[in-house]
């Protein structure tokens, strides 16, 4: 394919974030004819544009309320005609139609619609677009010959392509473009899929199936990563449309590019800070605020409770060595004094706690006053890193996760696709088995310890003491491994004292008691794990015997 050159653009947006830009540097810098609908003609005209309306092209009026504009064979055929077939461009002298040689549309936000409270089904209905699908997939079927822009963030490059190639869009570019116009189309449908499964009250005989996950590759508004995991990997981020649950990274007001493990470990993050957010607002853990230091996905450090700034202070005192260069997420509001707290870390209790240094590689909360933003994104002479911080604020955190979402898991040649884990503090359903049940503060260390193992990578054991991480064994072969890291672990940061009467958390069953014997050792007096192993009744008599608690779940948190 042969690069093309731009004639004539029709726009037709709903976002309308830099398009005032974009077309006047079409008009003024390659002298684009320009063709636009409804609302966005009046914007580019308010921009000093001139403006082609679409029914001057097409000689018919917009009717239905403007549900019928585009959809017209004059707009179509432009669109369509195969510029290098002679009787495709003879039919359209014929008939007296020009082609269109570059297309702007984004969609009605029907995702934004529906998240909204209060949706009725008419509204929803009413933000399905039908002529904006109509004309992206067309023109990216004929990419030969049109160029189709469908996100704000290729503006740029379009008009790079086309500076660098004298008003040329090269054939690359097209196939790119083309590529990410499906993608959003797929996207798009996908969305209104789910949100009409969820009106229908009739059983779905689709419901072992995670929800969309046939179109889960429907990507869009890909960004290019400096690198991945690591240096010699490529990578991108892109938006797949699964899930309104608002408080995401891709969502997030932020300061600073992110990299590839700064999304994976943020997102960790934000899982786990949204968890505890969410059980803090109803009822089933203490305190109001929240903390968590993670690294490389798994919790270094949380705690919870009342006061922010102690509240940070304890989840970065779980494991200060850790929390250097780790990735720290609050759900409170953060203000200058709370910024200050932080900052000061490593002076205030790091040093003192055996660590080597601080910094904060992606700060994750809530909100953020902007004195307190100024202050923690500005370096000084004696602490550079505020200048290369990622700080996310990402909004309400306790809104509940969509259960139409997925969870992906890439293997060579494929993907594997489940719904997501959403079963959170259950303890309707736990169960006490011992002679002995968990003291209220035992109780409250079993909870914030099993949500936290929740959020830890397989196989994993949780040590928590006063709503406060000891120490997290993590990923772990072994069961009684996973048992002795957190321990040692524990002892290693300063909280051996603490370990007496702590609580243990475990992602699945003790298969046999050398775990819970390991744990008992070390002055564990409570521990929650799903149950069912056939030698369940070994444990809880080790239990018994040693006076200790035991709560079963009988729900299993594989984190893999």
């Amino acid at each position: 394919m042969a690069a093309i050159k731009i004639k004539r653009a029709l726009v037709s947006v709903s976002d309308k974030t830099g398009v005032a830009e974009f077309v006047k540097t079409l008009a003024d810098e390659f002298g684009v004819q320009i063709i636009s609908t409804g609302g966005t003609a009046r914007a580019l005209r308010d921009a000093g544009i001139q403006v082609t309306d679409v029914a001057e092209v097409t000689g018919f009026a917009e009717m239905m309320d403007g549900r019928v504009k585009t959809l017209h064979p004059k707009i179509h055929a432009g669109l369509l005609a195969d510029r290098d077939n002679p009787d495709h461009m003879a039919q359209l002298a014929e008939r007296g139609i020009e082609p269109i040689d570059m297309v702007l549309v984004n969609l009605y936000p029907f995702e934004r619609t529906v998240a909204k409270p209060g949706c009725t089904f008419a509204d929803a209905i009413e933000n399905i677009d039908i002529g904006g699908p109509c004309m992206i997939r067309a023109s990216a079927k004929n990419h030969r010959g049109v160029v189709i822009v469908p996100s704000a963030t290729m503006y740029e490059p379009v008009l790079e392509a086309m500076r660098a190639g004298k008003g040329l869009v090269p054939d690359d570019l097209r196939t790119r473009l083309a590529r990410m116009a499906f993608a959003m189309t797929c996207r798009y449908d996908q969305a209104i899929a789910s949100y009409l499964a969820e009106q229908v009250d009739a059983p779905d005989p689709l419901a072992d199936v995670p929800a969309g996950s046939d179109m889960l590759l429907g990507l869009a508004d890909c960004r290019p990563l400096t690198y991945g995991e690591n240096p010699h990997q490529k990578a991108i981020v892109a938006r797949t449309g699964r899930g309104r649950d608002e408080a995401t990274l891709l969502g997030a007001v932020r300061a600073g590019n992110m990299s590839f493990n700064n999304y994976n470990d943020g997102d960790a993050a934000l899982g786990l800070i949204k968890e505890l957010t969410r059980a803090q607002r109803a009822g089933s853990l203490g305190g109001a605020c929240a903390a968590a230091v993670i690294k490389h996905t798994n919790p270094a450090g949380v705690a919870i409770g009342d006061d922010p700034v102690d509240v940070y202070r304890r989840a970065y005192l779980g494991d200060p060595v850790a929390a250097a260069g780790g990735i720290t997420a609050v759900n409170f509001r953060v203000t200058r004094p709370i910024a200050e707290a932080i900052l000061g870390s490593y002076a205030n209790w790091g040093k003192a706690a055996g660590a080597g240094f601080f910094t904060i590689d992606v700060f994750i909360c809530p909100e953020i006053d902007d004195d307190a933003l100024a202050l923690m994104t500005t370096p000084t002479d004696t602490r550079s890193w505020p200048g290369r911080l990622r700080l996310l604020a990402v909004g309400d955190l306790a809104a509940a996760p969509d259960p139409a979402d997925v969870d992906v898991k890439r293997i060579a040649g494929g993907l594997l696709v489940q719904s997501p884990d959403l079963e959170g503090l259950n303890d309707a359903q736990w169960k006490t088995v011992t002679q002995r049940g968990p003291t209220d503060a035992e109780g409250s260390d079993l909870r914030l310890a099993w949500l936290i193992c929740k959020h830890t990578k397989s196989n994993a054991v949780t040590l928590v003491k006063d709503n406060q991480l000891l120490g997290n064994g993590a990923g772990q072969m072994s069961r009684v491994k996973a048992a002795e890291v957190a321990i040692e672990l524990a002892r290693e940061l300063g909280h051996a004292d603490q370990l007496a009467g702590a609580a243990a958390a475990t992602d699945a069953f003790y298969p046999v008691p050398d775990g819970p014997t390991r744990l008992l050792d070390a002055g564990v007096k409570a521990l929650i794990h799903p149950g069912g192993s056939k030698r369940d009744q070994d444990t809880i008599d080790l239990c018994n015997q040693r006076g200790a608690a035991m709560v079963l779940t009988g729900t299993r948190h594989f984190r893999h």
